[in-house]
């Protein structure tokens, strides 16, 4: 069997600063998990970046929200600090270089109905 490439080996070509690029990208199954043993999903809303982590099976999701112009965060709905984007970076970095293509979906928004 040949080598499972990685979410950012397809996306090295994607301008992640679109504001037009919208979706996430998440384990495709409750069973699958990163090689640590940790979950994530990425959504992309132009800017604005939502990361939901689970660092192991019953621990707490936590939601990081970050918006790229103004580089705030929110942790779990309240305001976060440097370390929390720094931490969110480090989480997103892994889940991009970890993450095997094979064992992810990808969610895309509902396009409006093109009518002639």
């Amino acid at each position: 069997m040949g080598r499972v490439a990685t979410i950012s080996e397809y996306i090295s070509q994607v301008d992640l600063l679109d504001k037009s690029f919208v979706g996430t990208v998440a384990l495709r199954s409750e069973e699958l998990a990163l090689p640590d043993g940790s979950k994530s999903a990425l959504g992309i809303d132009g800017a604005h970046w939502v990361l939901v982590y689970q660092a192991k099976a019953g621990d707490p999701f936590q939601v990081f929200e970050y918006n790229q112009h103004t580089r705030k965060i929110n942790l779990d709905k309240k305001p976060g600090s440097q370390d929390d984007i720094a931490r969110f970076k480090k989480l997103v970095r892994y889940f991009l270089t970890a993450a095997r293509v094979d064992d992810l979906v990808t969610i895309l928004p509902p396009h409006p109905e093109v009518r002639e």
